[in-house]
């Protein structure tokens, strides 16, 4: 969560801090129902990224998302795919992906994970595309 180019395109754009980053997987595991949470993506003893679901409240409705952040020196190697067809069936019938319109990589994953566009929209005044698999 501390490099700027595997952060741009989160919901906080941005490389965060220590601490930030610590608040963050304290809200995560906190959140963790067993089943239901974020998962630390690893090879062999290598931390590659995290991936799991998040509980967000949009404006819309809550709902449950599955997404992934791989460390950079790991992309393109199909981490995020695998673990996401790993982990998509253990959640509802609805799970949104919400992606940053110029994250091909990650529309990508979310595409073969079976998730359709659904709509356009802005979070923390971001632009987000939301896929529904």
């Amino acid at each position: 969560l501390a490099d700027e180019e595997a952060t741009r395109y989160l919901i906080v754009p941005r490389a965060h801090t220590r601490p930030e980053a610590a608040a963050l997987l304290d809200r995560w595991a906190a959140q963790h129902d067993g089943t239901i949470g974020m998962y630390t993506a690893l090879a062999g003893e290598d931390v590659v990224g995290w991936i799991g679901f998040v509980r967000r409240t949009l404006p819309w409705h809550d709902e449950l998302e599955l997404g992934w952040s791989i460390r950079k020196e790991r992309w393109g190697r199909g981490y995020a795919t695998e673990a996401a067809l790993a982990l998509r069936p253990l959640g509802p019938d609805r799970v949104v992906h919400l992606i940053h319109p110029e994250n091909a990589r990650s529309i990508a994953v979310a595409e073969r994970v079976g998730a359709v566009f659904e709509r356009e929209t802005t979070l923390r005044g971001n632009p987000v595309r939301v896929y529904v698999s």
